[in-house]
């Protein structure tokens, strides 16, 4: 097959995988970019939800500290037996009007608890930071604000520790607190949180422990518990993060897992459809290419075929046409009709071996092996020659020849070459310009380039078809071409003839009929007898 033939089975092939690539790629792209902003969005409504559980825990510790009653009024030994009585509660606290302490008292008699207390909430009482009633009044006032706060959180850090501070105003007016027990608030905490033996349920996809994990990290970033059997290194970024409702929004629950649990359906159709398709373009590709194989060899065989039956025509042929010519040459004067038959038949049979020898030609340029055999001569005497041949038939179809010679200088070319260009011109003439008066045909030689022009008074040939009328097996189709027999490669044979000759074969402008124009490299005879 031509290298040519084959690269363009190759971009039947490849060109439209590539594309069909591209776009399943960008496809599975988008698709896994959207299907990972939904999941994203599953998680983080997961996290949330488990957020809201932890900011409820905390709603109903406020609602258990505000159930006291009367904090304010009790005395610091009530306070501290039911501060140890509570297993929520480190320490209480109770603050005078202006937003001092009065329990436990910086001045008074101390525990070491409550020691520890007051170091772990030095900043609070120093910056004032929870007001007592007359101060958050007048603040109030001077904001012009509709109405007091009753309550509100604190969360200090001491040490590796966190301190929770929650404080509210009681039935006396007082604003009392407490500090939570960070223990037991993460050992609640931790307790309505998912166990690790649990499914976990995101969305509509259902995933267990076994490729995931989500984490509770405190506000030192530490992990304060874990569900689920993946353990993220301490470089990994997590796929959804979610802050804690106030006032733990220091904390946060973070999923984690080691490949992005999204996509692979999409990207596995992609794969499979992306192979189908390339098998079919390659089963589709080698179909044509055996067919078209085939369809080659079939052509080969039947031009093989042609080629040899044309040389066989061609001996017995060349016999009936030299003993037709005999015949008449011993026929006398007086046999006038016998004459005319004999002229047929010699003009008939030039006819036929014009037409073999134009299949014989095409089939040798086809197989790369038509050759030029340059012999001394004068172009002009071959054109009378080759244009007495002709006189019969065109004569007999209207058409006279006016011939102006300027090509009498010796020079070297392909006699048989020349006969074929001329013949096909002439038989072009004969053919589709019947009627038409003169055919002019002049030869001009300059130097070793020989111009032969062949001018015809027929119908003409439109412009647009300038070239295409060289091309194989074509033929213009008008009301005068198309009853008439030919097979379309006569001017494709005498312009591959001139081209070998170094010249070429055009078809010229022309105000009325076609004008041909035939230009050869015909080396001249110099002085000496070389050329």
């Amino acid at each position: 097959m031509r290298p040519k033939l084959v690269i363009v089975y190759l971009l039947i092939v490849i060109a439209p995988l590539a594309a069909v690539g591209w776009l399943g790629a960008a496809l599975a792209r988008n698709e896994q970019t959207m299907v990972a902003v939904r999941f994203r969005e599953v998680l983080t409504g997961k996290l949330n939800d488990t957020a809201s559980n932890v900011a409820g825990l905390i709603e109903q510790r406020e609602r258990e500290l505000m159930t006291v009653s009367n904090l304010s009024a009790l005395s610091p030994a009530d306070l501290r037996e039911r501060a140890r009585a509570s297993g929520i509660v480190r320490q209480y606290f109770v603050l005078d009007q202006e937003g001092d302490l009065v329990y436990p008292s910086p001045s008074g008699e101390l525990m070491a608890s409550e020691v520890e207390f007051l170091r772990r909430t030095e900043s609070i009482w120093s910056n004032g930071e929870i007001p007592g009633p007359n101060a958050e009044s007048q603040q109030a006032s001077r904001a012009v604000q509709s109405e007091t706060r009753t309550k509100g959180w604190h969360v200090g850090f001491w040490g590796s520790g966190v301190s929770l501070v929650f404080w509210w105003r009681d039935e006396r007016g007082a604003v009392v607190g407490a500090e939570l027990n960070e223990a037991r608030l993460i050992s609640d905490i931790v307790g309505i949180l998912p166990e690790t033996t649990t499914p976990e349920y995101t969305g509509r996809m259902s995933r267990s422990r076994q490729d995931d994990c989500t984490t509770l990290v405190d506000p030192k970033d530490a992990v304060v518990y874990k569900w689920g059997a993946y353990s993220p290194n301490a470089k990994e970024t997590p796929r959804a993060d979610v802050a804690l409702f106030p006032p733990l929004q220091a904390w946060s629950l973070k999923y984690y897992s080691p490949a992005a649990p999204y996509g692979q359906g999409m990207i596995f159709s992609v794969i499979l459809g992306f192979t189908a398709f390339g098998v079919a373009l390659v089963v589709l590709a080698l179909y044509f290419y055996r067919e078209n194989t085939r369809a080659i060899r079939d052509a080969l065989q039947r031009v093989s075929f042609v080629n040899q039956v044309s040389h066989e025509l061609k001996t017995p042929l060349t016999n009936i046409r030299m003993y037709a010519e005999m015949l008449d040459g011993d026929l006398g004067e007086a046999d006038t009709d016998t004459r005319r038959r004999l002229g047929v038949i010699v003009s008939e049979s030039q006819r036929l071996s014009r037409l073999i020898n134009n299949v014989l030609t095409f089939g040798r340029n086809q197989r790369k092996l038509l050759t030029l055999h340059r012999t001394p001569g004068i172009i002009d005497e071959a054109l009378r020659s080759i244009i007495s041949t002709f006189d019969a038939p065109l004569n007999a179809r209207g058409v006279t020849v006016d011939l102006v010679t300027g090509a009498g200088q010796e020079a070297n070319f392909d006699r048989d070459a020349l006969e074929q260009i001329m013949g096909n011109l002439l038989s072009n003439a004969e053919k589709y310009a019947p009627n038409s008066g003169r055919l002019e045909i002049t030869s001009h030689q300059n130097g070793d380039t020989v111009t032969i022009t062949v001018s015809d008074q027929g119908p003409g040939i439109a412009g647009n078809l300038r070239e295409r009328i060289f091309e194989p097996f074509y033929r213009v189709s008008n009301k005068l071409t198309d009853g008439v027999a030919g097979a379309g490669i006569g001017l494709t044979i005498a312009r591959h003839l001139a081209r070998l000759h170094g010249g070429n074969l055009t078809l010229e402008p022309s105000p009325r009929g076609a004008r041909f124009k035939v230009t050869l490299r015909a080396t001249m005879r110099r002085s000496g007898g070389t050329p």
